[in-house]
């Protein structure tokens, strides 16, 4: 089997995707999830599609994207590329233990606080012991860059970093908590009415 190539320079998202699609945001991206497979790319299609011309990657997205994520998968099965998608509803289909990285499109776009939080906790199980959690959102705010670790703080993942690999892209990376903290914070959201 070939080794693949390293990251394209000119890797690039859709035209509307903005300083999150630019090549500096994408290359890093890439660079932090490699090696922590499998990848899982949450409810943003034009993410998966163009991070699996470099690195094997899971989409789950919203049922309502069906049509577009069937495009998708013909368009990646064409090139051959390594992408799955699952159209899940409101449960993430994600075995405990099984994912190496998690990454959330905009994050700091959920309006409650809370749900953000609920969201991160709810796919802890899912992280393998050295999984990792990225967040991709375009800002230039700096109450919005601390609300995203506030969100990550609050999750209890660890060893929270937030890059600017471009101006308007804000990424926001953690590890998986230990598990006894992990599990901890699992019972505490399913004990919450």
């Amino acid at each position: 089997m070939r080794a693949r190539p390293p990251i394209v320079p000119d890797m690039r998202g859709p035209l509307l995707s903005g300083a999150l699609g630019s090549p500096a945001t994408l290359d890093r991206v890439c660079r932090l999830v490699r090696g922590h497979e499998p990848v899982v790319v949450l409810s943003a299609l034009w993410l998966a599609e163009t991070l699996a011309a470099e690195i094997p990657v899971v989409a789950l997205i919203e049922l309502e994207k069906r049509d577009a994520a069937v495009r998708g998968l013909r368009r990646a099965r064409k090139l051959g590329l390594p992408l799955a998608i699952v159209a899940a509803a409101s449960e993430v289909p994600l075995a405990t233990g099984s994912v190496g990285a998690i990454l959330v499109d905009s994050l700091v776009d959920i309006e409650e606080q809370a749900a953000a939080h609920e969201l991160l906790v709810g796919l802890l199980p899912a992280l393998k012991p050295d999984g990792i959690v990225v967040s991709l959102d375009a800002t230039k705010n700096p109450a919005l860059e601390a609300r995203a670790s506030e969100i990550f703080l609050a999750s209890s993942l660890a060893h929270i970093t937030q890059l600017r690999p471009r101006e308007g892209a804000l990424i926001t990376t953690a590890s998986t908590p230990p598990a006894a903290v992990s599990a901890a914070r699992v019972r505490t959201l399913l004990a919450t009415p």
